[in-house]
């Protein structure tokens, strides 16, 4: 057996959740992807995967051991691509994990001009509603997210600021009046957005600075696109970056109010693993992205 072949084909395992998709991963028939593990396992003399007929879980042994096997593949990754100097070229397959709003309203839209500028590299996205992406655990070698997390093991690059409207449907400022201060919130239906960390309170700046405003709402959500949708039904007001409300503001679905305290922005991150050596394809992605959205978002 050897070690690090086992090792990539029960890191693929982990990261697809099947025999079988590891398998047209990989480029193995199921049969010998299971009987890799099997030889994994009895080298390691403890049981690392369950099988069932519907799914597969990892033991306890398997989930100590999954993400130290994840540690080692990458560090094995980054000493071959520094011996032969690859760590200087663009090339490769860049995984990137990206929220489903900034995907859509941005990102994905200026990867073929990523392309054509690095033609050795490819892209998979993975676009998800999720705040909180194990990087490292799920292999992606860029995140990009609202809001930073809090993890030594990343680098956290910011791209820019996305502001941010207090905004709701007409009827229902008809129904509930309009706020002129920030405090009259507490007093509202507001959908809370634990996405961003902002479950009790929203930040403003005033005359006298910034300052945090009680909010008061009966459902909290961590998708934006949650929130959104909530709030253009009329459920209540939102707090929401002006990527997604931008047209619904224009063609008057939402109507918005307190901009003169001018609510929080939502600042967007790159993140990705923290190394000694950080990959060519990485830090071109990082640098274009940053390139190319500096017109879009405010530094």
């Amino acid at each position: 057996m050897n070690i690090l072949t086992a090792m990539r084909v029960f890191d693929r395992v982990c990261l697809l959740g099947s025999l079988s998709a590891a398998a047209r991963d990989l480029n193995m028939s199921t049969t010998a992807v299971s009987r890799t593990i099997k030889e994994l396992e009895d080298d390691l003399g403890v049981r690392l995967i369950n099988r069932t007929t519907r799914r597969l879980s990892l033991t306890e042994a398997g989930r100590d051991y999954a993400p130290r096997a994840r540690s080692l593949l990458d560090d094995i990754s980054e000493l071959q691509d520094s011996t032969r100097g690859l760590h200087k070229e663009t090339r490769g397959l860049i995984r990137v994990s990206c929220s489903n709003v900034l995907g859509h309203t941005r990102i994905t839209k200026l990867v073929p001009k990523f392309l054509e500028e690095n033609p050795l590299t490819t892209i998979e996205f993975d676009l998800t509603a999720r705040y909180v992406v194990g990087i490292v655990e799920e292999g992606y070698d860029v995140a990009i997210r609202f809001g930073g997390q809090a993890d030594s093991a990343l680098i956290a690059r910011r791209l820019g600021d996305v502001r941010n409207y207090v905004c709701a449907t007409p009827d229902y400022w008809d129904a509930n009046g309009r706020p002129v201060h920030p405090d009259e919130l507490a007093s509202h239906s507001c959908v809370l957005s634990n996405f961003a960390k902002r479950l009790g309170t929203w930040p403003f700046i005033g005359p006298d600075g910034p300052f945090d405003a009680a909010i008061g709402g009966r459902i909290s959500t961590n998708s934006v696109e949650a929130a959104y949708q909530m709030t253009t039904a009329g459920f209540g007001i939102g707090n929401l970056p002006s990527l997604l409300v931008d047209a619904a503001i224009r063609d008057g679905r939402l109507e918005v109010q307190l901009d003169e305290f001018r609510p929080g922005s939502s600042p967007i991150y790159a993140l990705y693993p923290h190394r000694t050596y950080i990959a060519a394809k990485v830090r071109a992605f990082v640098d274009f992205l940053i390139r190319e959205l500096s017109a879009d978002f405010t530094a």
